[in-house]
């Protein structure tokens, strides 16, 4: 096959194209990000398990790599969204809002920049948190993104990062200075219009920077909506950066169409006693995965991963973590969860390392899979390496139907079958929903959880 018909082509043309056009005016050293991670997509190409990508054996991107995606047509602005449906029940000062990949002022409450110094002002000061626009940051040189932008989740992590790299202009950027608290969630909100048109389906890359500072503590809320049932490409990256003693909770809802590829790379990097919980819901999309990996870093930090992932139709979910334990001291809990029902896919792929001499380590990992019907199917591979002799590390996997004496307990107490098989899956997810600890958060998980379940 010539360089011009692999499937790495068009976007190596998208990305000279869009360079020419506007690379002048950012940094040198994004400039410079962006030419490598390029070069390693082109190097690495798409994954696939032909040659030899152990890490992508249950999942086939041939469909999406032989797919000519393209970037949004320039236009004016979303115009007028109903954002009603994606609205959290409570107050809230920081919520970030793009369509189709540019950011939307007119439905963000971060108030518009009035000039070049009130926005430096804005990303200097520390008095509390900064949620801005990536690009700005970038802009004006602010040291955090410098320092850690593509620094966790670079052009080593994966093809699609790489990717999500070499395109990288704008996005979410979120600062909790040291000892701040943030009571109410930040929530950045990416939706994707999703609707069929003539021309070639659409891609867009999410970018998402996350720093707490020393002793901070705050919520942040990803969502990933859809207003259309077309076909389109997300190819997400998330950096997390907890410094000492940080307290974050990070949710993230997925619910894009039901015919679009969903890709998301996500990196944590927990310094000395932080504290970290991730919960990720899976509602939609045809073909989605996940990347999430955790370095425990430094002494006392702790990480506890959450997920749920919901298989209908033909839809495929993948999910791998790792968790690197690269020091003595650290915890880590994990539990996900998957109710495939039709001729959907599911995979989990958990991988603990223990590095040597990272004695004292405490980490637990589960999967569970529920099978709706026959024809749905659950990969599981839970992954233990330990290479200290002082640990307490467990790790489990099942795969089954609904538990027909349950079923018979309810029905005998006079309740249908159709609403005793709704308790029963309600009641499988509500380990992973419960998790959650801020309330409106999981209010509107539960809700979400609720619809696509149909058990409302």
């Amino acid at each position: 096959m010539s360089p011009q018909a692999t499937p790495e082509a068009p976007y190596v043309a998208a990305f000279e194209a869009a360079e020419h056009d506007g690379a002048a005016h950012d940094p040198a050293w994004l400039r410079e990000l962006r030419r490598d991670a390029m070069a390693e997509f082109t190097r690495a190409g798409f994954p696939t398990a032909r040659r030899g990508n152990e890490a992508w054996k249950y999942t086939d991107v041939r469909p999406l790599a032989s797919t000519a995606f393209a970037a949004p047509a320039p236009d004016d602005g979303p115009g007028e969204l109903d954002l009603s449906p994606y609205e959290l029940p409570c107050p809230r000062v920081h919520q970030l809002v793009f369509v189709d990949g540019r950011y939307a002022p007119q439905l963000s409450t971060d108030p518009p920049s009035e000039g070049a110094r009130s926005s430096h002002v804005f990303f200097e000061r520390g008095d509390g948190p900064i949620v801005g626009r990536l690009a700005e940051a970038a802009h004006y040189d602010v040291p955090l993104v410098h320092e850690h932008l593509g620094k966790h989740a670079g052009a080593a992590a994966s093809a699609f990062a790489s990717l999500n790299t070499a395109f990288v202009r704008d996005g979410a950027f979120v600062s909790i200075p040291d000892g701040v608290s943030v009571p109410e969630p930040i929530y950045l909100l990416f939706i994707s219009t999703g609707r069929p048109e003539p021309a070639a389906p659409t891609v867009t890359y999410p970018r998402v920077l996350i720093v707490a500072g020393r002793d901070s503590s705050a919520t942040v809320l990803l969502s990933f909506e859809s207003l259309g049932d077309g076909v389109y490409f997300t190819d997400a990256v998330t950096e997390v950066v907890a410094g000492p003693g940080a307290k974050l909770r990070c949710i993230t809802l997925q619910r894009e169409s039901t015919a679009a590829y969903h890709i998301s790379t996500t990196q944590v990097v927990q310094a000395r006693d932080s504290a970290v919980s991730s919960v990720t819901i899976d509602l939609g999309g045809s073909l989605v995965r996940h990347d999430l990996s955790v370095l425990l870093a430094e002494p006392g930090a702790s990480v506890s991963l959450n997920g749920l992932y919901l298989g209908t139709g033909n839809r495929h979910v993948d999910n791998h973590t790792f968790v690197d334990h690269a020091v003595a001291g650290a915890s880590s809990d994990e539990v996900y969860k998957g109710i495939l029902d039709e001729s959907s896919r599911g995979v989990f792929v958990g991988h603990v390392l223990v590095r040597p001499g990272a004695q004292h380590t405490v980490a637990h990992q589960v999967n569970k899979n529920l099978l709706l019907s026959d024809e749905a199917e659950a990969d599981t591979q839970p992954k233990l390496e330990i290479f200290a002799d002082d640990v307490t590390c467990t790790h489990g996997a099942a795969v089954g139907a609904l538990d027909p004496a349950a079923l018979f307990y309810l029905k005998s107490r006079g309740i249908g079958e159709a609403a005793a098989r709704a308790l029963l899956v309600h009641g499988f997810v509500r380990e992973i929903v419960d998790s959650i600890a801020n309330d409106a958060v999981r209010q509107y998980a539960d809700e979400a959880v609720t619809a696509a379940l149909g058990t409302g």
